[in-house]
């Protein structure tokens, strides 16, 4: 990584293969090719969970992560965003990958391992059922470009907030 890149992760996880759970892998791929986001965060996709997310976060000041999330109150399509910092393991509506990031952070902080201080959720709420699928299901396909403007609205808000320190060159 060059050192005009920040310190800042911006991490899609998703299912590649159970369809509107992919959309936070699909984002990010299409997030990385805009030039004034490229020059400002690194990007990663995964489709892991808990703790074996750990080994991603070394050396991050902030983590951006995107994920579909349930919410029966809510239209698939809808992107929310939390502050995940001083929060309880879980978040009502939010995917499985959510459950542990406080603990995931203790456990690499209590190993003396430089974890993140800023962490961040982007969700976009899809349907509880999933199918097996490498495709979006049409409620969402048809909604995507938008969601991708949103997502974009919402990481370059959450990175306008305070300047972060440079990687070392």
């Amino acid at each position: 990584m060059t050192a005009n890149h920040k310190n800042i992760l911006v991490l899609g996880l998703g299912n590649p293969v159970l369809g509107d759970d992919r959309i936070g892998i699909l984002l990010v791929n299409d997030l990385q090719k805009f030039d004034h986001l490229r020059k400002n965060v690194h990007f990663q996709v995964s489709s892991q969970a808990g703790l074996y997310l750990l080994d991603l976060l070394i050396g991050f000041h902030q983590v951006i992560f995107i994920d579909a999330i349930v919410d029966a109150r809510a239209r698939p399509g809808t992107v929310k965003v939390w502050p995940l910092n001083n929060q309880p393991s879980y978040i009502l509506g939010s995917s499985p990958h959510y459950i542990g990031v406080s603990s995931m952070i203790a456990i690499g902080k209590q190993l003396n391992i430089e974890m993140p201080e800023d962490l961040w959720l982007i969700g976009i709420t899809i349907k509880e059922k999933l199918q097996i699928s490498e495709q979006l299901s049409n409620e969402i396909r048809k909604q995507y470009q938008q969601i991708l403007k949103q997502v974009d609205k919402h990481l370059q808000k959450i990175l306008s907030q305070k300047p972060q320190p440079q990687y070392p060159s």
